[in-house]
C-alpha cells in the first residue's frame, strides 16, 4: 500500500477527529490525531491536520511544531508548506514565512494563493517592489482576483506610482462600485497627482458609502477651498 492511500485510510481515530472538526470540537480533534501519532509517528498528513487545528484555535507554537514536522515528512506537499508558511507569518517570523512560501511555488509555480501570499508578506517586509511582483501575477492569471488590485493599488501609493493606483482602484469599483475604501483610496492617489478636483469627488463619495470615514473626512476638510464647486 502507498504512503499516500494509508492518509486516506479509514483509521477509526481519523475519522473521529474529521467528525470533530466538523462539528467546531476542535481539541477533541487534537487529541484523536495525537492518537494517530502515537501509533504510527510515521503519519505526516496527521501532523498537518493537527497542525491546522492548532492553527484554528491560535495556538501557533503548536501549529509551528506540528506543522513543521509534516513538512519534514512530506517534503513534496506544497499545502504543508503554504500552511507553515502561514504560521511563520501569524508568528511574525516573516522572513522565514517568505522564503516557505516560495519553497512552495518552487514545488507548484502556479500555486495562485501562494502567490498572493508572498505579496503580502513581501509588503510587510518592505520589499514593495516584490510585493508588486506577486500582486501583478496574480492578476495577470485571474484578472477577477479584485483583493489583489486592491493590495496592489496601495502597493502602488506607497511606491509613488500614482496612475497606476488609479488604474488599481479604478477597476475594483468597476465591479464594486459599494467599496468605500477603494474611493478613499484612488482619492488619496488623485490628490496626490494634484487632481483636487477628482480627489474631493472620490472622497464624497466614500463618506456617502461609509459615513464613518474619518480619513476621508479629513481629506474633504482640507479640500475646502473647493467648497463653492458644485458637484
Amino acid at each position: 500500500m502507498s504512503a499516500h492511500q494509508r492518509f486516506d485510510s479509514d483509521d477509526p481515530d481519523i475519522l473521529s477527529a474529521y467528525q470533530a472538526e466538523t462539528n467546531g470540537e476542535y481539541f477533541k480533534a487534537i487529541e484523536f490525531y495525537k492518537k494517530v501519532i502515537e501509533r504510527d509517528p510515521t503519519r505526516g498528513i496527521v501532523y498537518k491536520h493537527c497542525g491546522n487545528v492548532y492553527y484554528r484555535v491560535g495556538n501557533l507554537d503548536e501549529a509551528v511544531k506540528y506543522l513543521e514536522k509534516a513538512v519534514e515528512l512530506l517534503p513534496h506537499f506544497p499545502t504543508a508548506r503554504f500552511e507553515l508558511a502561514l504560521a511563520y507569518y501569524r508568528q511574525v517570523r516573516i522572513r522565514k514565512a517568505i522564503d516557505m512560501m516560495k519553497s512552495v511555488l518552487d514545488l507548484e509555480p502556479n500555486f495562485l494563493i501562494a502567490i498572493y501570499w508572498l505579496g503580502i508578506m513581501n509588503y510587510h517586509y518592505g520589499h514593495l517592489g516584490e510585493a508588486r511582483q506577486h500582486y501583478k501575477r496574480v492578476i495577470e492569471m485571474n484578472p477577477n482576483f479584485y483583493i489583489a488590485y486592491f493590495h496592489l493599488g496601495i502597493t502602488n501609493l506607497r511606491l509613488g506610482n500614482y496612475e497606476e493606483a488609479v488604474e488599481n482602484f479604478t477597476k475594483i469599483i468597476e465591479k464594486n462600485p459599494d467599496s468605500a475604501a477603494s474611493y478613499a483610496l484612488i482619492g488619496d492617489a488623485y490628490l496626490y497627482l494634484g487632481k483636487k478636483y477628482e480627489a474631493k469627488v472620490a472622497y464624497r463619495k466614500a463618506l456617502e458609502l461609509d459615513p464613518e470615514d474619518r480619513k476621508a473626512r479629513r481629506a474633504l476638510d482640507m479640500l475646502d477651498e473647493f467648497k463653492d464647486v458644485v458637484f
